[in-house]
Order: C-alpha cells, then sequence, then structure tokens
C-alpha cells in the first residue's frame, strides 16, 4: 500500500531530503494517521533508490535481506539486542543490533524498523543507543512511536524527528468522500480520531461508540441512570480504558471551551447547554484523567471499574441540571 491516497503523507515525504537523512528518524503521531504506511515509503526509498522491481516485491513481502522490520505488540530488550536464552517465534534470536552491524547485502543500505517504539522500557531504548551513537555505515533506523515524548531524551537527540499531526474535520470529510464514505462524516468521532481509525470502526461497526459514549454520559448526568448502570453500558461498548479516558476528556473539553469562550454548544452536544457546571472543578477533573492516562502505561495493573467509578463520581460532581 503506498501514500498516493494519503494527501498529508504525501506532503511530509517529498519534504525529505534523502540525501541528508541521518541514520535515526523518529515518525510521531497518533494512531492510524499513517504513520506506518510513511515508514515504510521511506525505508522503500532507502533500500531501492532505482525502484528495481525485485527488490520492491521483496520489501512488500518482508523478506529483502537488508530489511529488518520489527513489529511486535511490545518490543522486549531481545528483540533489540543478543541475548542467549531468549528466541522469539517470528525473528529468532535476530535482533536489531546484530542486523545493523552487517553489510548490506543486495542493497546499498540497510534499514531498521521498529513499530510500537513506544512500548520499549528504559533498558530497550538504551540497548538501542549504541547503535544510534555508533551507526554503521549506510544504515538506518525508523522508530514508529504513537505517543509523543515516549523515547529517552538521548533517543530523540540522535534522530529526525518527524510529526505526522492530527488532520481537521474538513480533510477527514473529504478524505472519507474520495474513499466512497458519504453517510459517516468525523463529527460522529472525537475531535482526536484519526482517518484510518475511522475506516477501522467502520468496518467493526464499531463507529457509533463515541456518540453512545456521550448518551450514556447525558442519562447519566441527568438521574436517569444510576452510576453502576453507567458503568455498565460504557463496558458494553467494547473500547479499552484509554479509549473511554479519551472520550471522556474530549467530552469536557467540548463543555468546558465553551463556557470559556461563551460559545452555544451543537450537534451531539446541544443538551448540554442547559446545564450547570464549576469551571474549575472541569479543568481539575482534566488534569485528573491526563494524569492518570500518563500513570495507566506505568502500571502493570489497574482495576477499571474502580477508576471509572471514581471519574464518574466525580463527573456527577462537576456537572448539574
Amino acid at each position: 500500500m503506498s501514500i498516493d491516497n494519503y494527501s498529508w503523507l504525501k506532503e511530509i515525504y517529498k519534504n525529505i531530503d534523502f540525501d541528508k537523512l541521518p541514520h535515526g528518524i523518529i515518525i510521531s503521531g497518533s494512531k492510524g494517521i499513517g504513520k506506518r504506511l510513511l515508514a515504510n515509503e521511506i525505508a522503500t526509498k532507502i533500500l531501492s533508490k532505482k525502484l528495481d522491481s525485485n527488490e520492491l516485491a521483496l520489501i512488500k513481502s518482508n523478506n529483502h535481506p537488508d530489511f529488518f522490520k520489527l513489529d511486535k505488540e511490545k518490543i522486549l530488550l531481545h528483540h533489540i539486542t543478543y541475548r542467549k536464552d531468549k528466541w522469539d517465534d517470528e525473528k529468532g534470536q535476530r535482533n536489531v543490533n546484530d542486523f545493523l552491524s552487517v553489510t548490506p547485502s543486495i542493497s546499498n543500505n540497510k534499514v531498521a524498523l521498529i513499530l510500537n517504539a513506544q512500548t520499549m522500557n528504559a533498558e530497550c531504548q538504551n540497548a538501542l543507543l549504541k547503535s544510534l551513537e555508533e551507526p554503521a555505515k549506510n544504515t538506518f533506523i525508523i522508530i514508529v512511536t504513537d505517543r509523543n515524548k515516549s523515547l529517552l531524551d538521548t533517543i530523540y537527540s540522535r534522530c529526525q524527528i518527524i510529526n505526522v499531526p492530527n488532520l481537521n474535520e474538513s480533510t477527514i470529510n473529504n478524505w472519507l468522500s474520495k474513499n466512497g464514505i458519504s453517510d459517516i462524516n468525523s463529527t460522529y468521532f472525537p475531535s482526536f480520531i484519526s482517518p484510518l481509525e475511522i475506516i477501522e470502526d467502520i468496518q467493526n461497526n464499531k463507529h457509533l461508540n463515541f456518540r453512545e459514549f456521550l448518551e450514556i454520559i447525558s442519562d447519566f448526568i441527568e438521574n436517569k441512570i444510576d452510576a453502576n448502570s453507567a458503568l455498565k453500558n460504557v463496558a458494553n461498548l467494547e473500547i479499552d480504558l484509554i479509549t473511554k479516558t479519551n472520550y471522556l476528556i474530549e467530552f469536557l473539553k467540548i463543555l468546558l471551551k465553551s463556557r470559556l469562550l461563551s460559545e452555544e454548544l451543537s450537534g451531539s452536544y446541544i443538551k448540554f447547554n442547559t446545564f450547570k457546571f464549576n469551571n474549575l472543578k472541569i479543568s481539575n477533573l482534566i488534569n485528573d484523567l491526563n494524569d492518570f492516562r500518563y500513570d495507566y502505561f506505568r502500571v502493570p495493573q489497574i482495576n477499571e471499574t474502580h477508576v471509572l467509578n471514581y471519574f464518574f463520581s466525580e463527573l456527577k460532581n462537576s456537572i448539574k441540571l
């Protein structure tokens, strides 16, 4: 899959100076914004400047001997550097550092692509630093992360950072329309949603989740349902805790912005024009949710029911009919 159908990625790609490309590249942006597509396009260009058809076929099939693609749900230490007693079902004992230490086989360059880099712990990142600090000739590391500032400062300092920004409603709606989707638009989703996530939600019949979430919140605040029913209904949406947290932050930010700017709410939020709420409490609740979102990635186990019960209680104290 190329980036030809993604205008925002093509714009970033055409501004990359491949003649002065550093050994380390970090592609950062929200999930579903197209970072993987951009990373693959950059890797393809580095490996096959002449666009040889045989090389292109090897890259697409992930069989190119000078291309090491690390696509794991969680990146572990033995994926980055050799560990005698560690074995991976897909990679065996192959790892990034060893791969980069060997001269290219059929290309002029070697490329290691690390996806889900935000899952690397400090030990993994420090092991990767060895290849970034003293890179072998004609080697490149492309690091893709869904979370800003999720890597060590020392890694950022040794890489060119490519940020893929979130898109505005108009760009998303135009892209959806060009891809044959006219009955669903960006208003069905929170502002942080990305185009590929919208497509995935539509395919999985989850495109109404955000609207249903807002309806549950509204019913809870209006005392149409109690806390237990609200939690149960939210659980039935089959979305993860971070997504629920993001939904709640989005909802509160929209309310707070409307009051601070004296703007009337519209669309899915219109009924909240008649609600009363404390700006300071809403602001503090947003801060608490952001703090939790940060802690979520550092704490091994979190009781979702307890967390949501607390935030729903605070929500009820902050917004009144």
